[in-house]
């Protein structure tokens, strides 16, 4: 009896950290993110954050929707990717509140005048959405003639992690261009490589797709630079926004 009593218990405790290791695993990623909205919030000002950070996060997790339908990975990627695109757009959104009040135009750049050779740099949100929506119908079109090609769904999968192993790259690209780093949040920063180690490790151990193993093992390489630039510009300048 007293077995049984403690294989239960080994059995639920298992249930029970495979649980926390979700929640960890959907919510983590976000808690950066929202501390670089409430750092430009509080500053008015967008500082060295990059809007490119959103675009990369939001094209990358569509894809990575997409690619559930076919492969079905864990569910706690999917509640991930949803939360994400939400909470990029209310970062997206912030930045252009604050930007579009510094920089006065009298015709705003939109998505429909000009959709590749302003992009990513319209003065509008719904400009953004127009163009999110118009990505998603396509690669949404292209998946329903491609539904038994394999090789398609695989495309997919890599297109999804590719991106997303990129999301630190404009970051560094804008740090090292303005040599700074003020406005930049400590705990996105930090979120970011926890995150990415976490992330890894959690692909790993769910025996994920290889696609996000190498993702993730790319994104930490990023993370490293961004670190070190955070420790040579505010050593210099001391201008890195604590939070």
């Amino acid at each position: 009896m007293e077995f049984f009593q403690f294989d239960d218990l080994i059995r639920y405790g298992s249930q029970l950290a495979d649980f926390a290791l979700n929640i960890g695993f959907v919510l983590g990623p976000l808690i950066g993110y929202v501390a670089q909205y409430q750092l430009i919030k509080s500053q008015k000002s967008v500082g060295s954050f990059s809007i490119d950070v959103c675009a990369i996060l939001l094209f990358a997790n569509l894809l990575r929707i997409v690619f559930w339908y076919e492969k079905r990975f864990e569910n706690a990627l999917l509640y991930q990717s949803i939360l994400m695109i939400m909470m990029q757009v209310e970062l997206l959104r912030s930045c252009l509140t604050i930007m579009n009040k510094s920089i006065l135009k009298a015709k705003p750049d939109t998505f429909f005048d000009s959709p590749l050779n302003k992009f990513w740099r319209w003065s509008q949100l719904h400009s953004y959405i127009a163009c999110l929506i118009s990505f998603l119908i396509f690669v949404l079109l292209s998946s329903y003639l491609n539904l038994g090609n394999p090789q398609y769904w695989e495309i997919i999968g890599f297109l999804s992690c590719a991106i997303e192993a990129t999301l630190g790259l404009p970051q560094a690209i804008k740090n090292h261009s303005a040599k700074s780093v003020k406005g930049l949040s400590y705990a996105m920063i930090g979120s970011w490589f926890l995150g990415d180690a976490f992330k890894t490790f959690y692909f790993i151990v769910k025996n994920q797709p290889t696609q996000f193993v190498m993702c993730g093992v790319i994104q930490l390489s990023v993370d490293i630079w961004i670190m070190l630039q955070i420790a040579v510009f505010s050593s210099k300048k001391g201008d890195l926004a604590e939070i």
